[in-house]
Order: structure tokens, then C-alpha cells, then sequence
């Protein structure tokens, strides 16, 4: 959705990185250290307990938000970082959430009730 507004999204996976800009999807060259060190909004959803995002990605200024079911940063030294602002523990919510769409997109798409005359 941000991307559709002009902004540009970087989405990381253990093996590669991809910019979404209005639409498009393109590979990217950036490392996810890079990628980390321009943005002014960094979403961590990684769902390892031993994940810790390294804090010298982080500029000045930044908002983190993470939405994994465990703590992907250190909060404490983060907040040590001029300007960062912390959004914690918004995973487990947004996990039940998730699964509650699954659940429904599996009902309104792929569920074939039996009826009951038959």
C-alpha cells in the first residue's frame, strides 16, 4: 500500500531483496544493510528468537516497528539512537490476525460446504 503512495518498500527474504514502487515489483542490487541504512521506517517480521536486527543498520530518526512473534531488535540499546522511535509487539496480534484471513480466504474460495440434502 505504501508503494501504490509513492513510497519506496524494500521487502527482504533470507536470500534476496525486491523494491516495490507503485506496482512494480524489481530485484534489487541493495544489500539489506543498505536498504535498512535509507529507510525512515524499518518493519521486522522475522520469526527466529536468535534474529536480532543489527543496530548500526539503524540511521538517526528512524521508526521501528516489528511484527514478529519474538523481539527482533534489542530495545534497549536501539532507544539509544538519536531520534528512533519503537513501535514493540505488534506480532502477536497481527499473526491472529493473518491466520483469521487465511482462514476466511480458505472459507470464500476453496471450501465446498456439503449440503445438507445431500
Amino acid at each position: 500500500m505504501l508503494a501504490n503512495d509513492g513510497a519506496d518498500v524494500y521487502s527482504a527474504d533470507i536470500d534476496s531483496l525486491y523494491l516495490f514502487r507503485r506496482g512494480k515489483l524489481i530485484p534489487s542490487e541493495e544489500t539489506q544493510e543498505t536498504a535498512c541504512k535509507k529507510s525512515r521506517v524499518i518493519i521486522t517480521g522475522v520469526p527466529v528468537k536468535s534474529y536480532k536486527l543489527p543496530l548500526e543498520w539503524v540511521s538517526e530518526n528512524t521508526v521501528i516497528i516489528y511484527v514478529a512473534s519474538f523481539k527482533n531488535v534489542d530495545d534497549a540499546e536501539l532507544l539509544k539512537i538519536k531520534g528512533v522511535q519503537y513501535v514493540p509487539l505488534v506480532g502477536k496480534v497481527t499473526v491472529a490476525m493473518l491466520e483469521r484471513n487465511l482462514l476466511r480466504l480458505y472459507e470464500n474460495f476453496h471450501w465446498k460446504p456439503k449440503k445438507v440434502w445431500q
